[in-house]
């Protein structure tokens, strides 16, 4: 935490407002809203949290906050910044699924297409169905009966669709607006299983033509009366208000938000959809996020059922719908189902992802010979061109990342290039005080590398007089690809699919990861400092006020001429700036 966080929760209201986390270039990363200021953002950086919410602290630059008079005013202005600025760890539904509706559309003669965008001009949908067969099936139902025109544009005759019968041709035998108007309302009817009276009449119509041994026309009304049965009428009615509601089920842990939606039309369910999400921060948040990404993309239906406590959120987040709670018959069953598949689609994937950890947990431990290995440390160096070298730490317990004990290392005693001097010196200075009992001694210690790092943590751990931690090491092949892991002068062979490679390819790239991140912000940082120290005119409080500023060298290279004058420098200084930044190689 920088001193300029630190400064500003201390000076936090106690009021409800939204506030924003922004990294170092100045984006906002995280958008929320809280009630109480004050204690909502001081919570996040203080006491242990979940790794994917360390992870995200660890990337704020800063916070800024806006007071609003209550907590909707909050919600709303969360909303909107949301919609303004796309934070990067905001749910974001941008490439979700969405469901196929039939749309009967906003023109003088309309048509029924199928389409996945939701018009807010138009209002005039049907669905959502479970995929475009079925969609496609309905639409193929409703153009027999309905005779609706198919051509893009109007053209000034009739057409093939005509001659066979399954166009009206309103090109030349114009329909005026009060007969569609009634057309969509015997759709509506239908859809919605409030009007059957068609049913009455396509078996009339069947029983005439049979009479007049007109046998084809009679197969066609049976064809259309089957289908109705298998598109329309295949669900039994639930409400008997017959009104058109999405059910929500809630549940959620410390780190996945799991939503199941029923979707009630007419009063009967169409299809459910289940979702499990990584949310960050504050999980009411998160479903804030959802309902608005989701209701972006979904038509809103009449009625919403949830949970009272979630009515807020509901009610804010989707103001087309009205929010109702149920609290017994069979509005209560819908809403104990969603909620039950809901719980149950969260455990089971945390119940997979457990499974998966354990058993390459297991996996490893047998092919080593070793007890269960609960806890792994893993080392990795990075000393890219020779300069700024640099180690990191990452420590993975029972499987998973455990970023709060992930530790840094600027290399102090090697000079040059060496994989090996570099890997004992870090290994000397994480270790050293183990007698002490400073922390867990790890289960295995795994090096991203062969034989030669494997051997410098041995050295380094017999000069501790450490000779119970075991050390493996995990080998590459010719394409660069991870192939074995080497443990007490053995190669063992891993397999690409199996749950255990896929937990040490993790490990080995979250190493890397850490390691490199932490190498390239030192040697910007070097660099920066590098090149305004030999920059005549740019002394000790400029320098400051410089990289207080704009903390990159990328950064300093697109300010412009004014914004440098504004801290101090000038002309002659600047143009020196710009020159030298210009042939710094590391910007590129």
């Amino acid at each position: 935490m920088n001193d300029k966080i630190k400064e500003k929760l201390k000076n936090l209201p106690e009021s409800p407002g939204s506030y924003q986390m922004i990294d170092k270039d100045g984006r906002i990363i995280y958008v929320g809203k809280a009630k109480n200021l004050k204690n909502r953002v001081r919570s996040y950086f203080i006491g242990a949290h979940n790794e994917k919410t360390t992870a995200l602290v660890a990337k704020i630059d800063d916070i800024n906050y806006i007071e609003t008079l209550n907590e909707k005013e909050a919600f709303l202005l969360e909303i909107s910044l949301i919609k303004k600025h796309n934070p990067f760890y905001n749910i974001d539904l941008t490439d979700d699924k969405t469901y196929p509706y039939i749309e009967y559309t906003e023109e003088r003669n309309p048509k029924l297409i199928i389409t996945r965008k939701l018009s807010p001009k138009n209002k005039r949908y049907f669905g959502p169905y479970p995929n475009v067969k079925e969609a496609r099936d309905v639409l193929n139902l409703l153009n027999t009966l309905y005779k609706m025109r198919k051509c893009v544009t109007m053209p000034r005759k009739s057409c093939i669709y005509y001659d066979i019968g399954e166009c009206r041709a309103p090109c030349i035998y114009p329909i005026t607006t009060d007969e569609y108007d009634e057309i969509y309302k015997e759709i509506r009817s239908l859809l919605n299983g409030t009007d059957l009276s068609i049913m009455k009449k396509l078996k009339e119509e069947m029983a005439a033509s049979s009479e007049k041994m007109d046998y084809e026309n009679a197969k066609k009304m049976k064809d259309t009366i089957d289908a109705i049965k298998g598109t329309i009428i295949k669900q039994d009615i639930l409400l008997k208000d017959k009104v058109d509601v999405d059910v929500f089920g809630i549940s959620y842990d410390e780190d996945f938000l799991s939503i199941t939606i029923l979707y009630l039309r007419g009063g009967k369910i169409i299809l459910s959809n289940s979702e499990v999400i990584p949310y960050y921060f504050d999980v009411s948040d998160a479903l804030v996020d959802y309902i608005n990404a989701y209701y972006k993309k979904n038509l809103s239906p009449q009625f919403i059922y949830a949970s009272k406590e979630y009515e807020d959120i509901f009610s804010l987040s989707a103001k087309d719908s009205i929010f109702f709670s149920p609290i017994k018959g069979t509005k209560k069953n819908l809403l104990y189902t969603a909620k039950k598949n809901s719980e149950t689609k969260l455990l089971n994937k945390n119940k997979t992802a457990k499974d998966a950890r354990r058993k390459a947990l297991e996996d490893l431990a047998e092919l080593l010979s070793l007890p269960l290995l609960t806890r792994i440390e893993s080392f990795d160096n990075s000393n890219l061109f020779g300069d700024s070298p640099v180690s990191s730490m990452v420590v993975y317990i029972n499987g998973k990342k455990s970023p709060k004990e992930y530790r840094k290392y600027k290399i102090e005693t090697v000079k040059e290039p060496n994989d090996f001097e570099t890997m004992k010196e870090v290994v000397l200075r994480r270790y050293k005080n183990a007698k002490e009992d400073v922390f867990s001694l790890p289960d295995l210690i795994l090096a991203d590398g062969g034989i030669i790092q494997v051997r410098a943590i041995e050295n380094a751990l017999l000069s501790l007089k450490i000779d119970n931690i075991p050390v493996a090491g995990l080998k590459k092949d010719q394409n660069h690809d991870t192939s074995t892991i080497i443990y007490r002068d053995k190669e063992y062979s891993l397999d690409r699919h199996s749950s255990l490679y896929r937990l040490l390819f993790e490990i080995q790239e979250e190493v890397h990861r850490f390691a490199i991140t932490f190498h390239r912000s030192l040697k910007e940082k070097n660099s920066f400092i590098s090149i305004l120290d030999n920059i005549d005119g740019i002394g000790e409080t400029l320098k400051d006020r410089l990289l207080e500023k704009y903390k990159t060298i990328a950064a300093i290279k697109d300010a412009n001429i004014e914004e440098l004058k504004e801290i101090g420098l000038k002309d002659s200084a600047i143009k020196k700036l710009k020159e030298a930044l210009e042939g710094d190689v590391s910007l590129e």
